[in-house]
């Protein structure tokens, strides 16, 4: 195999398994209400349905890390498929709410690995300076993952049922895991692999020097701010929010909520292309994230149905591209830290993010239900639009949070400075 076709395997084989880790986070808006009349739960429950992923995430980030950098990114890729796929065929033979929040956990911590060993294989068959670009595409692949879990998902959904699709879903990613062991090689044959102190003992020392190293933080708190109210919206409430006030039907609504993961898709790259070629992680940082904050404020002055449907085609597709930005936290926060734990960086940055994007959601059902006016249809909860007008107001003062932690991003100029400051 040569050289440009191993850098293409190792980048496009990985990202069928990220193409459905980024599916499952998003994935609740579209059976929103078959999950509420399935196991008769309230929008508190269904948040905690949703936050089980990204809490898991969290709790498997340093685990991921340490796996990437000890057994390789081509072993924990396939690991983490299997237990996804596993995860999702259980979430839809779920027959009680338990066993599905099980299911769920199981496919949280498969999908947990995926992006950590696949940015691992990235730093390891890429040049420094076209990280930040590659790390872009990767959220691309997410988002659209993200568009598949809309109005795809949505009309396989009505043809099928919710429950066959997630069964065939889980099938398929077992079929891609398997690929992934068989085609994928951690590193180019050429390389000296930079090896991290080994055992527990090491793994303890590199997390100690992530965590207490200042640099590592801003940009991962700008990110977490940024990632948590664009899946909030785009992964759990948008479609609801827009079936009940703007009283589009379920595929349609889909539809137009598919436009800020498409705005992710186009956005993330961008961001990484420009930090590249500028040279300057934090100034794209900042004009990302001030531009995402911004859109939040035009969501609260607008109030929760003020802003047309045709208006709102552009303005998604806009607020998903401000938010691609997020995608700059993996180059900011490798280049500050040691450059023989880019797993274990890696992974740290998932700790945040999906702990953020955890409570969010929590946080979100629990503002929906205290403005619920008690009615409902079919089973499942309709909430007014001064309800999402609230929600929307908590993820502008977030939004508005991250971009001051972005402002405060140490600058790399695209190398690593933790080399330098040794």
């Amino acid at each position: 195999m040569t050289a440009a076709r191993a850098r293409l395997t190792v980048i496009a084989v990985p990202a069928t398994l990220y193409f459905f880790s980024y599916f499952h986070r998003v994935a609740p808006a579209v059976v929103a209400a078959d999950l509420m009349r399935a196991f008769g739960i309230s929008a508190a429950s269904l948040a905690l349905l949703a936050a089980v992923y990204p809490y898991v995430f969290a709790a498997m980030a340093l685990i991921g890390g340490s796996l990437a950098d000890g057994i390789g990114p081509r072993w924990t890729l396939t690991a983490g498929g299997v237990a996804m796929a596993f995860g999702t065929a259980l979430f839809g033979l779920a027959p009680t709410f338990g066993v599905a929040v099980a299911g769920r956990l199981l496919m949280g911590v498969g999908a947990s690995v995926v992006l950590i060993a696949w940015l691992s294989l990235i730093a390891a068959w890429l040049e420094p300076e076209d990280f930040a670009t590659a790390a872009g595409w990767t959220q691309t692949v997410g988002n659209v993952g993200g568009l598949a879990a809309s109005t795809p998902l949505a009309l396989l959904v009505e043809a099928a049922g919710w429950r066959e699709t997630f069964v065939l879903i889980g099938g398929v990613t077992l079929v891609l895991a398997l690929i992934v062991v068989g085609v994928v090689r951690d590193r180019p044959q050429s390389a000296v692999p930079a090896r991290p102190p080994a055992g527990v003992r090491g793994v303890l020392a590199g997390v100690r020097g992530i965590v207490a190293n200042r640099a590592s933080w801003p940009p991962v708190l700008a990110a977490a701010g940024m990632f948590a109210t664009v899946v909030t919206l785009q992964g759990l409430w948008g479609v609801a929010w827009l079936t009940q006030v703007y009283g589009l039907g379920r595929v349609h609504a889909a539809s137009v909520m598919a436009l800020l993961g498409l705005g992710v898709a186009i956005g993330a790259p961008l961001a990484g292309w420009l930090s590249d070629r500028w040279r300057r992680r934090r100034a794209a940082f900042v004009v990302f994230s001030v531009a995402y904050a911004g859109c939040w404020v035009v969501l609260v002055i607008a109030g929760a149905g003020a802003l047309g449907v045709a208006w709102l085609t552009p303005f998604l597709l806009v607020m998903g591209a401000a938010g691609g930005g997020l995608a700059l936290v993996f180059a900011c926060v490798r280049e500050v830290n040691d450059p023989a734990r880019v797993g274990l960086a890696i992974g740290f940055c998932n700790i945040p993010i999906f702990l953020g994007f955890g409570l969010v959601q929590l946080v979100s059902g629990s503002v929906l239900d205290a403005r619920w006016q008690g009615f409902a249809v079919m089973g499942a909860r309709v909430y007014p639009a001064g309800a999402y007008r609230a929600l929307f107001s908590l993820c502008l003062a977030i939004a508005l949070a991250a971009a001051v932690a972005a402002a405060l991003v140490r600058e790399t100029r695209c190398r690593n400075i933790a080399v330098r400051d040794a």
